[in-house]
């Protein structure tokens, strides 16, 4: 072994040199026949695409991936397949559900979308040109429109390897009827807790309280769930020229200066006057018959003030059978939504949103928000931009006194702002220039403690104070100042059923009247005074999780098959089914991850994706 070693060339020492004549001829053969560059670059491209696919593969098993949302259970924080629609009156963009229009399993006769309703100006358009040629009565307006996909989204399906799911996290998981199928709803309810839920609210008790206390969305969760009521940039001129009402009131003190830009009616609300003057927003949304004659030359039936109501424009689909068998019927007008569809609902958890100019040095700008007759108001000194948050009673002038947090903020002397105030989930919130201000003491309320019995809160209203029938107000005290652009918002509301009171028709749920269809409900429940005594009957529903359980639902709540239907109310050993998983809950086992952003979505009247729709997911 040594002698062999010792007739070997070393380079370096260590590695032998190539010699011998088997050497020599395969360099001689490699002369012959070089390798062409252009098999090593296929060599690489294939064996670059085996590695990205399978690294795609482990980032999809194990990291990420991509979803797309299949209906609309989320909305409006997520789309499923949908009618992307721009307001051909107000310009107001929403969206209508069309999840059923291209399902093999349904006929598309029975259920295509063809009419939806704009949630500002509330016209209904129909996507069917044929149709409103032959109906007696239709929107004027209308052209055929296609159907989109539903959002795309990523999920990260590794983070709950590492961390606990949180409340109200946007989570995709398999459903516990069919594991095959992947669902997506908002995680509301956490292992061993009771959830209950009640008058649209949330809320929890743990295990060795006494009592539930209400669950609040974070500031950013609650201004990603808003849903809008009005914004007087979508107001349309010719509403307005036939003697339909502007939402907003002008109080003494303020001035109104109005322009028209195409079909829209701008205003500018002004106030310089010494004393208290007030904006009362009054919810006058058309009703059916408005648009219909207006188009036929007529002038506007009378408004009447209403409760602000949990309407949703994605659940306003009107299907090609309904129509059809509308007109058989020999309908006048066949494009009418039912009660249900408009709002049953009460809601009272508003945002209101200002795009406001200071024009002097002094005095304060005031910004009020009105439930259950209660009236929660937030007061800037536009001298010194400091904020003060107060609660009137119903019935009262004076305010809690012992709830009165202070911050200081940027509206501080002349100067334009956006300013918004919320009260949510008892919470009271203020944003300036689409920034949290934070207070210097806990801007949460306990209803039961300062306003009283929270199952008897329901709507108030009289002559003196028009209460939850003008249920947002804006207000100046000795203080200059122009508005440009006002906005109202209202949060979710989450109704409280269990099963027992799913209505058949068209998914939709309801959180009160137990013996009622919300075909006989009072058709002037929300704005007859003489009937709000309905709201001390609302239901609620509680629900109460084991260990590795949890609680999702939609936000989308008059139409989504979440855990509050899961339970089969019929008992027995065969209600593990197919649509009903038996229990009112999710198991951990079941979660594939957190929902993350929006992405690629669909085109907006243009060929490239519409940029602005990509968003984080709150």
């Amino acid at each position: 072994m040594a002698k062999k070693n010792k007739n070997k060339k070393k380079s370096g020492g260590q590695v032998p040199l190539p010699t011998g004549r088997k050497e020599k001829e395969v360099e001689k053969k490699e002369e012959q026949h070089p390798t062409h560059p252009s098999h090593n670059a296929t060599r690489e491209t294939f064996e670059s695409l085996a590695i990205a696919f399978i690294l795609a593969f482990l980032i999809r098993t194990f990291v990420a991936e991509p979803f797309v949302i299949p209906t609309g259970s989320m909305s409006p924080s997520l789309q499923g397949v949908h009618k992307d629609l721009e307001c051909p009156h107000c310009g107001q963009r929403y969206r209508v559900n069309a999840s059923t229009d291209d399902n093999p399993k349904v006929s598309k006769f029975d259920q295509e979308c063809v009419a939806g309703m704009c949630p500002m100006c509330r016209y209904t358009m129909s996507y069917d040109e044929q149709l409103s040629r032959v109906a007696p009565i239709a929107p004027k307006l209308t052209r055929n429109e296609r159907s989109y996909s539903g959002d795309r989204i990523v999920v990260n399906k590794f983070l709950y390897s590492f961390q606990d799911p949180e409340r109200w996290d946007v989570v995709v998981f398999k459903y516990p009827g069919n594991a095959t199928d992947n669902y997506i709803k908002r995680l509301v309810g956490l292992p061993e807790e009771t959830l209950k839920v009640f008058g649209g609210d949330l809320f929890v008790k743990h295990e060795g309280d006494d009592d539930f206390q209400i669950s609040r969305k974070p500031p950013t969760v609650a201004y990603a769930m808003r849903e809008p009521v009005h914004d007087t940039n979508h107001d349309p001129a010719e509403l307005h020229k036939a003697g339909w009402p502007l939402r907003w009131e002008l109080g003494e003190g303020w001035k109104l200066n109005e322009s028209i830009a195409g079909k829209l009616l701008h205003q500018q609300y002004t106030t310089s006057g010494a004393g208290e003057h007030w904006l009362n927003y009054v919810h006058t949304p058309p009703d059916e018959q408005v648009w219909p004659t207006i188009e036929q030359g007529s002038v506007a039936p009378s408004s009447r003030p209403q409760l602000i109501s949990d309407f949703n424009p994605y659940n306003t689909r009107l299907h090609r059978r309904e129509i059809v068998q509308r007109l058989n019927r020999r309908e006048k007008y066949p494009f009418y939504l039912r009660q249900d569809q408009l709002g049953l609902h009460w809601v009272g958890d508003l945002h209101v949103e200002a795009d406001m100019e200071v024009e002097g040095d002094n005095g304060q700008f005031l910004l009020e928000l009105v439930e259950g007759g209660n009236r929660f108001r937030c007061t800037i000194d536009v001298a010194t931009g400091k904020a003060t948050l107060s609660i009137l009673p119903y019935g009262q002038e004076q305010a809690v006194a012992e709830f009165a947090p202070t911050a200081n903020t940027v509206v501080d002397g002349p100067g334009k702002h956006r300013v918004t105030f919320a009260n949510v989930d008892d919470t009271l919130l203020l944003w300036v220039d689409d920034r949290l201000v934070e207070f210097d003491g806990a801007t949460a309320y306990d209803w039961d403690a300062l306003l009283g019995d929270r199952r008897q809160m329901r709507p108030q209203s009289s002559a003196d104070a028009p209460g939850d029938l003008a249920p947002v107000r804006i207000g100046s005290n000795d203080a200059a100042v122009a508005i440009d652009r006002l906005r109202v918002y209202r949060d979710i509301y989450y109704i409280a059923d269990d099963g027992t009171g799913h209505s058949d028709r068209d998914g939709v749920v309801r959180d009160f009247l137990n013996d009622l269809e919300p075909s006989d409900l009072p058709n002037d429940l929300l704005w007859n005074p003489s009937l709000w005594d309905t709201y001390t009957r609302r239901n609620e529903v509680v629900f109460p999780l084991g260990k590795d359980q949890f609680f999702v639902m939609g936000d989308n709540s008059p139409q989504s098959l979440d855990a509050r239907l899961w339970n089969d109310k019929r008992g027995g050993e065969d209600r593990l089914t197919v649509s009903k998983p038996g229990g009112n809950y999710l198991e951990r086992r079941l979660l594939v991850g957190r929902a993350i952003s929006v992405v690629w979505p669909h085109p907006w009247n243009y060929v490239i994706p519409s940029f602005t729709d990509m968003r984080r997911i709150q």
